[in-house]
């Protein structure tokens, strides 16, 4: 069984992977980002808010803003990550909870921690090495012309 990841969650680690994948300096406009990828524009813009707001990529405005890493993609990790992205989950503080409902709390906790554990040891950095040992071609080179517009799609989960 596979951790399903939401499509906002999905798209903000393209996107990152893809800015680090094709550091050049400066920063990259989110149109282009969304074009390579395939990503519908407003919706990586409202993805790149939340990113912005956990310090994860910096913004910078006027004709040759866009976004950039705010840290080398060594030091940002999946969790950092999925923490902007993942909404919050609602603890449980019901009074007089079964002991079964407890273990079962206590056990879903243990294996939260390990899942944490394993975003803690998966960098931006590995995901773009992994990258290029499969294959993947350097998605700036696509053409961005060639890539149709999807602006249709709906951004929600």
């Amino acid at each position: 069984m596979a951790v399903k990841l939401s499509r906002e969650e999905q798209y903000g680690v393209m996107a990152l992977v893809d800015l680090a994948y094709n550091l050049n300096g400066g920063p990259a406009q989110v149109r282009y980002i969304a074009q390579r990828q395939r990503i519908p524009q407003r919706f990586l813009e409202q993805i790149f808010a939340k990113l912005r707001q956990a310090n994860v990529v910096v913004g910078k405005r006027g004709p040759r803003g866009g976004y950039s890493l705010a840290k080398n993609p060594s030091d940002i990790r999946l969790e950092e990550v999925m923490k902007a992205l993942r909404p919050k989950l609602q603890e449980d503080n019901r009074e007089n909870v079964p002991a079964l409902a407890g273990l079962i709390d206590t056990v879903w906790s243990e294996i939260e921690g390990s899942f944490q554990s394993a975003l803690r040891g998966v960098s931006l950095e590995n995901l773009c090495n992994r990258a290029k040992d499969l294959g993947i071609e350097d998605v700036a080179e696509i053409e961005i012309d060639a890539i149709p517009e999807s602006s249709s799609e709906n951004p929600s989960h």
